[in-house]
């Protein structure tokens, strides 16, 4: 087998939705992402990585996981990776959470679930954004903050719970079957006993849904939760034969898929069980093997219930000196828990703080840029703008038709091009005065404007002369365009409001783009074309002119090439 077939059988037997035991996994995720390396596949080196992390978490090796995960993360952030394997990404950040909040790291905890709910919120996809949610709501839970905790997790399965599949469904309600049992055992002797078994109620029925919805056959680690959980519901309830099936059925899975810490949190539910049983040196004996096994690698909330049910189970028997030992280590452990807590949400309140300055900043640069932006567009636009009429001035004029006639020529269009001189408008100023001609004038180019097209090209030539560039116009519509403009002008009376009688009329000189086969130094494709239309335009009009005014004339088309 060759290295990039060896590759694909290692990532095969790394993923978490296969069939591998978690340490077998685990070494063939660490062969996969040597090979990857080997290979120069960043993509396949990232994916190795993050199913290598998520297969430790599966082993409750929450340490390895805070090591391994941060490079990973940091390669999946880069692109194209960041939009390539944005699933493997933000699976990765929610394990890193939960690894996290496990080694009551919650700085890292919260700070990495607050910017995976941030990058999800991006998608708008009910999956990841639920996925985020559950990530959040373990921070609260392992912080001891359960009603938080619910609150996150009641709030993304109200949003977006409707728009993901069944299976993530699933996985938000059995997690609020667990935080609910954390909260019970909170509320457990220090609250009414109606409001603690209202708390076992809404564990009860999340956990029920779970179970319901599981696929069948089930994922193996889903399934060891929600029959974990809801076992340990109606073992509370007193349903014993129940809560026996459930436990049972729970930690022979966790076996058969060597989820190690999920045996570890089976094992405390079962010496509570015991306890309630009236068996508590059978409590005992399971406490003290599974505090020597899980030894540094304890994950915090499980060494509290282990160390908790060792007290309970020295005190039935009256070992108090033991019960004590135990009980103190439980106080110790809920002091550092709570100390972890304050400081990361003073650390968390302090960063959200100096973000919001800096988003702050950041809004007020882009502010103030789009102001110097739209500054500058004014500027421009001031520029090419005939400070009288608001219409385009020369330098507008030359800009857009240089910009659309390679356009029309590319696409075969024709072009036709106008110019408009004011008859006799050296009377109007000597008449009048040339605050009247400059009202005329600003009256015309309202009249020129509202009769011409978004598309055209209309400008004010200088004085009393204006042009029009008439875009996709071949010679006939042309001429009936101008015509019609033509009458329209002679026939208008509101030029000036303060010389109602005032009128003027138009001269005007009309030519267009020659017809396919012209010489080359007629066409658009010249160089000089625009000029070549201007200066026959310019004799059109003079033209117009030397005939009496008031009229359009049309300057020759070239005669198409003979061909030879």
């Amino acid at each position: 087998m060759n290295a990039h077939g060896r590759l694909a059988t290692c990532l095969a037997l790394a993923d978490p939705a296969g069939k591998s035991l978690p340490e077998a996994a685990c070494e063939a995720a660490r062969e996969a992402m040597a090979l990857a390396e080997a290979q120069g596949d960043a993509a396949a080196a990232a994916r190795a990585g993050a199913w290598l992390c998520e297969q430790l978490l599966r082993l409750g090796r929450h340490a390895d996981v805070l090591a391994a995960a941060p490079p990973v993360l940091q390669a999946l952030a880069r692109a194209p990776l960041a939009h390539d394997l944005a699933p493997e990404r933000h699976q990765l950040m929610r394990v890193y959470t939960m690894a996290a909040c496990e080694t009551a790291h919650f700085d890292r905890a919260l700070d990495t679930a607050h910017e995976l709910v941030r990058l999800v919120g991006l998608l708008g996809d009910a999956t990841a954004s639920l996925k985020a949610g559950f990530a959040l709501g373990v921070c609260f839970e392992r912080m001891g903050d359960s009603w938080q905790a619910s609150r996150v997790l009641g709030d993304a399965l109200r949003l977006h719970g409707p728009g993901a599949p069944q299976a993530q469904q699933v996985v938000m309600r059995n997690a609020l079957c667990a935080i609910s049992i954390g909260l019970f055992h909170r509320l457990h002797g220090a609250a009414p006993a109606d409001e603690v078994q209202d708390v076992l109620v809404r564990a009860l029925e999340a956990g029920q849904l779970a179970l319901q919805g599981l696929s069948d056959p089930p994922e193996p680690m889903l399934e060891v939760a929600i029959c974990g959980n809801l076992g340990e519901v109606l073992m509370y309830q007193g349903r014993v034969a129940e809560a026996q099936a459930l436990l049972k059925r729970s930690e022979a899975a966790a076996v058969a898929g060597g989820f190690r810490a999920y045996i570890w949190r089976l094992r405390t539910t079962q010496a509570v069980f015991d306890l309630l049983q009236g068996r508590p040196e059978a409590s005992l004996a399971r406490m003290q093997a599974l505090i020597a096994e899980m030894g540094s690698e304890a994950p915090q909330q499980t060494a509290i219930r282990a160390h908790h049910a060792a007290y309970c189970a020295c005190r039935a028997l009256g070992q108090f000196e033991s019960a004590l030992q135990h009980f103190e280590t439980v106080e110790r452990l809920e002091r550092e828990r709570a100390t972890q807590q304050l400081r990361a949400q003073s650390e968390l309140f302090v960063t959200r703080t100096e973000a919001q300055h800096a988003h702050w900043q950041a809004a007020q640069a882009r502010q103030d840029a789009q102001t110097q932006r739209a500054r500058a567009a004014e500027f421009a636009a001031s520029a090419e703008r005939d400070p009288l009429t608001g219409l385009g001035n020369r330098r507008h004029f030359d800009r857009r038709c240089a910009e659309l006639l390679p356009v029309l020529r590319r696409d075969g269009e024709p072009v036709a091009l106008v110019l408009i001189d004011v008859d006799h408008f050296k009377a109007v100023n000597d008449a009048h005065g040339h605050d009247i001609g400059d009202a005329a004038l600003v009256g015309l180019a309202t009249l020129l404007r509202e009769n011409t097209r978004s598309r055209d090209v209309l400008a004010r030539y200088g004085g009393e002369e204006f042009v029009i560039v008439l875009p996709g116009m071949a010679l006939a519509q042309a001429r009936e365009v101008c015509e019609r403009l033509r009458e329209r002008v002679a026939a208008h009376t509101g030029f000036c409001a303060a010389v109602p009688e005032l009128r003027l009329t138009l001269s005007l000189g009309l030519a267009c783009s020659p017809s396919p086969g012209s010489p080359p130094e007629a066409s658009l494709s010249s160089p000089d074309s625009l000029q070549a239309l201007l200066k026959a335009a310019d004799k059109a009009l003079y033209q117009a002119k030397r005939e009496g005014r008031n009229r359009l004339r049309v300057a020759p088309v070239a005669p198409a090439a003979q061909p030879a």
